[in-house]
């Protein structure tokens, strides 16, 4: 199985996140290592743009520091946990799809389309709801995918 993620993980990880989201991070973090389930980025992306930053901000705690080394080494250096996409790999939207998605959001669902499967973990509350019906298209937000997943 394979889990496209948005900007949410790395914004419920980072040095000053109250204590609920870092706890859902480290639930879906701990989740991804011990199931059979790879995370899926896109690169270039604003995930790894925002990704690179927070590393450069977690300098400045330790916990913090200690948080975004284990995923920069889940993420870029553990290919059992990890597959990135690359840009010229992205596949276009079927038409129907790309005029329901937010244009800020196209990206999230191109990559849930060039993947083997579409399972999108995400925050964003709209793009679940405008998605929703879409068949062959999971969306979960962070707390639904770890209550389905957990158990």
């Amino acid at each position: 199985m394979e889990v496209i993620v948005n900007e949410w993980l790395l914004d419920y990880m980072r040095l000053g996140s109250n204590l609920e989201d870092m706890s859902v991070a480290g639930q879906f973090i701990n989740l991804w290592v011990k199931k059979c389930f790879k995370i899926v980025v896109r690169r270039p992306s604003k995930f790894f743009k925002k990704f690179y930053r927070y590393i450069e901000e977690s300098n400045r705690n330790n916990d913090c520091k200690k948080r975004f080394r284990k995923l920069n080494h889940l993420l870029l250096y553990n290919w059992e946990k990890t597959k990135i996409i690359e840009d010229v790999d992205i596949e276009e939207l079927p038409g129907e799809i790309k005029t329901k998605v937010p244009s800020s959001n196209t990206y999230l669902v191109e990559l849930a389309y060039s993947s083997g499967n579409k399972i999108i973990v995400t925050a964003d509350g709209k793009l679940k709801e405008k998605l929703q019906d879409e068949v062959g298209l999971k969306i979960y937000m962070p707390n639904e995918f770890l209550q389905e997943y957990l158990s």
